[in-house]
């Protein structure tokens, strides 16, 4: 079902006003491994693979004239997310799928045994563990929110790849925290409270159109804060 402007402008004004730090900071809890002694399997959490991947400029200058003026920012963002989604194929970019298999990967490189488990993509945070406990097993539930796309200053800045992830561990028979972080990759929002990975500059876009001139390269500018990402988590799991 394709978005209103109305709808739409509602969602990325939610969705910008979370990620810039303008909302509640996110929970933070460093890994404990001698709490953790007993943890062998991780089951980790993946949602659908998204269906669409949307332009954010931050700074649009239709937001500062009221309802109207902001909702031909929305057109306008709405218009470059649909060329962004069309060019680089939500078939072959699948982010959650490949960030859950590079984070299983990772994880299991430090000896932990990992599953997967699949998601119902509108689950409350708080029925995480509960769902996840139902369709998998493991000593700890890892559960993953991952978004992605592309985020400009404003109309006429370079554009850069942004992701944010969301990782909490639980206990799975006590349902304790034992670990918890935001990551962020590419575009940087300056004092955000979350663990920030630079992208390459080679991933730095001028306009919409160089942004979708070639799929593959700007594909790999999300897949490669993937990488980043999963490697500083596992890092962050490593036991003595």
């Amino acid at each position: 079902m394709k978005k209103t402007k109305q709808t739409w402008l509602l969602g990325a004004c939610v969705a910008l006003a979370l990620l810039t730090g303008c909302a509640q900071a996110p929970k933070k809890q460093a890994f404990n491994a001698a709490a953790a002694g007993h943890i062998k399997a991780v089951l980790v959490t993946q949602n659908p693979n998204q269906e669409s991947y949307d332009v954010a400029i931050l700074a649009h200058p239709g937001m500062s004239f009221g309802l109207i003026g902001g909702l031909v920012a929305a057109a306008d963002m709405q218009s470059k997310s649909a060329k962004l989604t069309a060019a680089i194929n939500v078939g072959e970019t699948r982010l959650q799928e490949r960030f859950s298999a590079q984070l299983t990967q990772k994880l299991g490189d430090l000896g932990y045994q990992t599953s997967i488990t699949m998601l119902p993509k509108e689950l409350r945070d708080e029925e995480v563990l509960g769902q996840a406990k139902a369709q998998g097993k493991g000593d700890a539930v890892m559960a993953v929110r991952l978004t992605g796309g592309y985020w400009a200053a404003g109309p006429s800045s370079d554009y850069f790849p942004r992701l944010i992830a969301n990782v909490r561990t639980f206990d799975a028979l006590s349902g304790a925290t034992l670990y918890e972080d935001t990551f962020t990759y590419g575009y940087a929002v300056p004092n955000a409270p979350t663990i920030h990975m630079a992208s390459d500059p080679q991933y730095r876009f001028a306009n919409i159109d160089a942004l979708v001139a070639d799929p593959v390269k700007t594909r790999q500018g999300l897949l490669a804060g993937l990488e980043a990402i999963a490697a500083q988590i596992a890092q962050d799991l490593k036991r003595p």
